[in-house]
């Protein structure tokens, strides 16, 4: 998943500043990584107005330029309409992502490498009269996607494990409760495609493989009942902490792990536990996805990134059976 706007761990200054070859670079590093898939989903509005230094000026013109020469894709955005949760106006969103999706399609709709829409109202599950409102803004903007060029849509709900209400105000629904609510969702929206984001909505490191599976399970059987394909979207970074109480110690008593004063704290994933969560997905997902590359481990993004980057290369490259590519030794090796 890649932002194209500054968010709470990046500025993003540097894809605006960098030229076509420091760009061209970091496309070689992403594909060496094995990604083979930009989901150009958060700060796609900035993406279309803030000048670049690519040729032509225009990062998605260029990115979408850059994916088709390298046989890659890209997921784009079908708009997000700020302040929709504040005021649930299904018309004032709808309307916005019929601008932002034409828009889109008018500009990207014939290139080869336009892969998929995002629905970018993230949820968990919802309740009251909130349940039937995202179902039909979920469907709204479903339709438009589809009769403005056919292409899938794709969703990546979070669950919430019940370990407390530390933090944020979702209340715990269980297992078989997402189950039912997503077979709802999915039925009346046709959404082409579900990816679980696999740490949670709190994104905490206390969050056990059992509920992590549970959670999959569940959401793999609603999209195996309703026709859905299902991908996993295994995150690459996590809040380390040792308990709630841990949490509510540093941080406060219902906080969100999104503030940016709590962002500083966040980690990747370490790699044993990647593996495990990468073993969850793997069997049931037409396709994996994640959620920290950018951040944690680009390696242009600093030395501590270079680290990530050069281990993760070394257990994929065991995996696949291949030598452990001797260029990014350095990186675990600065010193040789």
């Amino acid at each position: 998943m890649f932002s194209l706007g500054e968010n709470s761990f990046l500025n993003c200054t540097d894809f605006y500043t960098n030229d076509a070859t420091a760009w061209s670079h970091d496309m070689d590093d992403i594909q060496r990584f094995g990604i083979d898939l930009l989901c150009c989903w958060s700060g796609i509005e900035e993406a279309l107005d803030r000048p670049a230094a690519v040729g032509g000026g225009q990062l998605l013109d260029y990115l979408f330029e850059e994916t088709c020469r390298r046989d890659m894709s890209i997921s784009l955005s079908s708009g997000f309409h700020h302040g929709f949760w504040e005021c649930w106006d299904l018309k004032a969103a709808e309307d916005f992502s019929r601008r932002h999706i034409n828009e889109m399609d008018r500009r990207y709709g014939s290139c080869p490498s336009f892969e998929s829409w995002y629905l970018d109202y993230e949820i968990y599950i919802n309740f009251g009269e909130e349940r039937p409102k995202i179902v039909d803004l979920y469907t709204a903007i479903t339709d438009l996607c589809h009769g403005r060029n056919g292409k899938p849509v794709v969703v990546s709900p979070f669950f919430m494990p019940d370990v407390g209400r530390g933090c944020g105000d979702h209340p715990y629904a269980e297992p078989g409760e997402y189950y039912d609510f997503w077979c709802e969702v999915l039925s009346r929206s046709h959404i082409d495609i579900l990816s679980l984001q696999d740490n949670g909505g709190q994104h905490l490191s206390i969050i056990t493989d059992e509920q992590r599976r549970a959670f999959s399970q569940a959401v793999i059987h609603a999209c195996k009942d309703t026709g859905t394909t299902y991908w996993g979207n295994v995150e690459g970074s996590e809040l380390p902490i040792e308990s709630m109480d841990d949490y509510i110690a540093r941080f406060g008593f219902d906080t969100s792990v999104n503030d940016p004063r709590i962002r500083p704290y966040w980690k990747k994933t370490p790699l044993e536990k990647l593996k495990r969560k990468l073993a969850i997905a793997a069997p049931d997902a037409a396709k994996i996805m994640s959620w920290g590359y950018q951040e944690f481990f680009r390696p242009s993004g600093g030395a501590e990134n270079r680290k990530n980057y050069g281990e993760y290369l070394e257990y994929r490259d065991e995996i696949l059976g291949r030598n452990v590519q001797k260029r990014w030794k350095s990186f675990l090796n600065p010193a040789n």
